[in-house]
C-alpha cells in the first residue's frame, strides 16, 4: 500500500495531551486518521441559560422551549434525490460475482464507487449538522432534558423510516450523551410514556393530540400553542422526585393526580379458571 504526501491542515489543541493510538481508515476512496488522546485539562464552560427542553420530530427537527427551533438542513433531501436518480439509471447494472467467475465491467465499477461517494456525502452532512447542533447546545445550556423516543419501533412505520433515517435522531442523542463531561451540562432522559404532546404546559390537563393536530388547543384553560413547543416546555417543567418518579410540578402545586409511569397496572399473568375435583 502506497500513501502519497498530501498538504493537511495544522491546528493546534487548546491543552496539553498525549496521542495514545491512532488508527487509519479508508471510505469512500478517501483516507482518515482519527487518533485519541489523553486530555490533562479540559477547561470550565460558562453557560448563558440554565435549562431547556427539546422536543424532537420529523417536520422541525428540534423545537426548543424558549421558543427558538432547529430545522434539518435540505441539503440532505436534495442529496437523496439525486442518489436516486443514479440508482434508477443504473438499476440494470450489474458488479459481478467471483464465484461464478463473472467479472464486473468498468462501467459497473465506476457506478458503486460514485454510488459509495454519495452515500458518504449524505453521511457527511448528516453528520456535521449533528456535531454543530449538539455542541451549540451543549455550549449554551447548563441543563437539557430531551424525550426518550422509540426509535426502533417508529423505524417500522415505513412511511416514517425514510425521514428518520434522514435526521439521526439517536445519534443526537448518542451525542448529547458523550458531551456531557466535556462541556460541563446535564443530561436528563424524560420517560418515552410521559405524555408531553398531550399535557397542557399552563394547566397541566390531559387530552388526546392526534399526529394530524398541529396546534393544542386546551379544553381546560383554553390555552393555544404549537404543538411542539408545549411538548418541549412540558420537558422542561417535569423533574424527579426522590422516589426516582418523574412528576409536574405544576400539577402538584394544585394538587392534581400525578402522572408516573408506576401508576400504571403491571402486566399479571392470568390463572387458570379450573374447578377442584
Amino acid at each position: 500500500m502506497e500513501i502519497t504526501e498530501k498538504k493537511v491542515k495544522q491546528e493546534a489543541i487548546p491543552y496539553n495531551c498525549v496521542s495514545q493510538t491512532f488508527t487509519i481508515s479508508r471510505e469512500a476512496g478517501k483516507w482518515y486518521v482519527s487518533f485519541a488522546v489523553s486530555a490533562s485539562y479540559i477547561p470550565e464552560m460558562k453557560h448563558s441559560h440554565q435549562k431547556v427542553g427539546i422536543d424532537l420530530g420529523i417536520k422541525t427537527f428540534a423545537t426548543l422551549s424558549d421558543g427558538n427551533t432547529i430545522e434539518a438542513p435540505s441539503s440532505i433531501k436534495r442529496a437523496k434525490t439525486k442518489l436516486g436518480k443514479i440508482q434508477w439509471r443504473n438499476r440494470n447494472k450489474v458488479l459481478g460475482n467471483r464465484r461464478a467467475g463473472i467479472s464486473a465491467s468498468k462501467n459497473a465499477v465506476k457506478y458503486y464507487q460514485k454510488l459509495r461517494k454519495k452515500h458518504k456525502r449524505i453521511t457527511n452532512i448528516r453528520e456535521d449538522f449533528l456535531q454543530k447542533t449538539t455542541t451549540l447546545l451543549a455550549k449554551t445550556y447548563q441543563h437539557i432534558l430531551v424525550e426518550d423516543l422509540n426509535i426502533k419501533g417508529m423505524m417500522a412505520n415505513h412511511k416514517l423510516s425514510d425521514a428518520l433515517s434522514n435526521l439521526g435522531l439517536y445519534r443526537f442523542r448518542e451525542l448529547l450523551s458523550y458531551k456531557q463531561e466535556c462541556f460541563g451540562f446535564l443530561l436528563s432522559i424524560v420517560d418515552r410514556w410521559f405524555p408531553s404532546s398531550k399535557t397542557c404546559s399552563v394547566s397541566g390537563n390531559i387530552q388526546d393530540m392526534p399526529l394530524c393536530e398541529r396546534v393544542y388547543h386546551c379544553q381546560n384553560c383554553g390555552q393555544v400553542m404549537d404543538r411542539d413547543l408545549n411538548a418541549s416546555i412540558n420537558l422542561e417543567n417535569w423533574t424527579k422526585n426522590a422516589d426516582g418518579l418523574w412528576v409536574n410540578p405544576l400539577a402538584q402545586s394544585k394538587g392534581e393526580r400525578l402522572w408516573t409511569r408506576r401508576s400504571r397496572l403491571p402486566w399479571l399473568k392470568q390463572e387458570l379458571n379450573i374447578k377442584p375435583v
